[in-house]
């Protein structure tokens, strides 16, 4: 279940870790990492798990680096010559780099974790994965020929105008990131057409006219999104940024404790929030049929981080045995679960709608820590009582 450059780094830098003995430590966590406190665990194997999950980030930003490079390229050669082939393979790069920000997400948030990066990592976030984005403030919407940016000459289109305009009044009025640049790929209604980015060099103000303007704002979207990774990925490494050191100024135990917490975060603040309750939300764009995979993506990264194919994960050093089997448990029937749903996943029944958010929220308990979980009857010792 797990693959990719992002696991087998992991799985390398895990190696040996399992010889470890555990003992404990009477180190606390940072105020702003809240959560249990972590017994027995040897500090070297939190050292050399910690760097793990770090150099993990970095490689699976890497991915999404490249991935959104190969969606700016694809964008640019369908602006340069519109077809219908030039189109699909603009949403299918957009359906890639999509998936691996999902896989990002959890590193994403574990990179901006310290309260003095929050702000950073919260417009970040927003520059790039703002949804839903109305259509209309974009394009051209039915019953409104005049509608959104694409018609708004007022607004003069450059990266820095572009940015100005997302979230200006409101926050589905995404102008930057995935969903924006959806909107412009798949169209408005599911009906994009290649012929809908051919440049039209009529009349005096051609740059003017909406057709133009619609290339012009797809291209500085697919732009946008490059220049955000790209200054995420130069800020990763070890002791050539910001990003690191925080983390690294943490206590090896104190740094598990902060990628705890952050993972339940993102089981509670990023996975259940895309979940819909119904199946009549819309929670998330669906023109892209992707909101199921890039749930999945994010879920393989945590499992990845907590139980990975080989090794010791999170779950080793942070669980007992019995939180570890629940946690696999979850994990597999979650999966299983999603794999047969729907995608989008709004479209999904209500029943396992319901049973996804509960998996989800039985992941958070376990990972937290604050979900005991019992010895089988087959593991309780047998106590003999005899008579005096």
């Amino acid at each position: 279940m797990i693959g990719g450059a992002r696991a087998a780094l992991l799985l390398v830098a895990l190696a040996g870790l399992g010889a470890c003995e555990a003992k404990r430590t009477d180190e606390t966590p940072p105020e702003e990492t809240p959560g249990p406190a972590v017994e027995a665990v040897d500090p070297q194997a939190a050292e050399s798990l910690s760097r793990a999950i770090w150099d993990a980030g970095q490689a699976q930003v890497a991915d999404t680096q490249a991935a959104v490079e190969a969606l700016n390229r694809a964008v640019a050669t369908l602006l340069e010559k519109p077809s219908e082939d030039h189109l699909e393979a603009a949403k299918l790069a957009w359906l890639d780099a999509h998936r691996e920000f999902a896989a990002a997400l959890p590193y994403i948030r574990l990179a901006f974790a310290p309260a003095s990066m929050r702000e950073q990592g919260r417009e970040l976030l927003l520059a790039v994965d703002s949804w839903p984005a109305q259509p209309g403030y974009l394009d051209t919407v039915p019953g409104y020929s005049e509608s959104g940016i694409v018609n708004d000459t007022a607004v003069e289109l450059t990266l820095a105008n572009l940015r100005r305009q997302h979230r200006l009044t409101a926050h589905e009025e995404a102008s930057t990131g995935f969903h924006a640049l959806e909107v412009m790929l798949w169209g408005p209604t599911s009906e994009r057409a290649a012929s809908d980015f051919t440049a039209v060099s009529a009349g005096e103000k051609p740059e003017a006219l909406a057709a133009n303007r619609r290339r012009a704002l797809t291209g500085l979207m697919a732009e946008a999104l490059a220049e955000d990774f790209d200054k995420l990925a130069r800020r990763l490494p070890y002791g050539a940024n910001d990003l690191s050191r925080p983390f690294l100024a943490l206590d090896p135990v104190a740094r598990l404790q902060q990628i705890r917490a952050i993972h339940t975060q993102v089981l509670d603040e990023e996975l259940l929030r895309r979940l819909p309750e119904s199946s009549e939300s819309d929670v998330e764009s669906s023109r892209a049929a992707d909101s199921k995979q890039a749930i999945l993506a994010a879920l393989r990264t945590l499992q990845a981080n907590w139980q990975p194919a080989s090794g010791p994960g999170l779950s080793v050093l942070l669980l007992d045995r019995y939180q570890q089997e629940a946690l696999a448990e979850r994990f597999v029937a979650l999966e299983e679960l999603l794999l047969k749903m729907e995608d989008p996943i709004e479209l999904a029944k209500l029943e396992e709608l319901g049973e996804a958010r509960q998996l989800l929220e039985a992941l958070a308990g376990l990972m937290s820590g604050t979900v005991e979980v019992p010895a089988a009857e087959e593991d309780m010792t047998p106590v003999s009582v005899r008579d005096q």
